[in-house]
């Protein structure tokens, strides 16, 4: 069976698409893993920051009502860091995952036009090929059948 060039800039132009689906993947992991990194860096300097603040008013603060409004405030700030933190990587995850899916969808679309223009075409090929195998099949047959009688 011969091979016939007609076919490889398809397949080309979808190892290519392939490629750089990959690629763009790769750098969606790389900037989703350090956005992540430095938001917990700044959500724990923050929580540092406020625990030091903490500390200091609990050597300055009168008796257990003291100790008490400390804490309380404490825990309201961690609360609030924490709820903070959460609409960020929420919201940033959305935003991300919106990139995600127009991307996928313009890659989805031109994928679709590329395969409806060069269909035909591939098909046509791969009918010549089953039908140069189908006469090569043929010319096999006919020469076994004709040395064994």
């Amino acid at each position: 069976m011969s091979h016939n060039p007609d076919v490889s800039p398809a397949f080309s132009q979808l190892g290519d698409s392939l490629v750089q689906a990959a690629e763009s993947q790769r750098l969606l992991f790389h900037d989703v893993t350090i956005f992540v990194r430095d938001e917990g860096l700044r959500f724990t300097n923050r929580r540092l920051e406020r625990n030091g603040e903490a500390m200091e008013k609990m050597q300055n603060c009168q008796g257990l009502p003291g100790l008490i409004g400390v804490q309380q405030e404490w825990l309201r700030g961690f609360v609030e860091d924490y709820l903070a933190q959460q609409m960020r990587l929420a919201g940033a995850l959305r935003g991300i995952a919106h990139n995600v899916v127009a991307s996928a969808t313009e890659t989805a679309s031109e994928n679709i036009d590329r395969m409806q223009q060069e269909g035909p075409q591939v098909a046509e090929v791969a009918g010549q090929q089953m039908e140069q195998m189908a006469q090569e099949t043929q010319q096999v047959n006919t020469y076994v059948q004709q040395t064994q009688h």
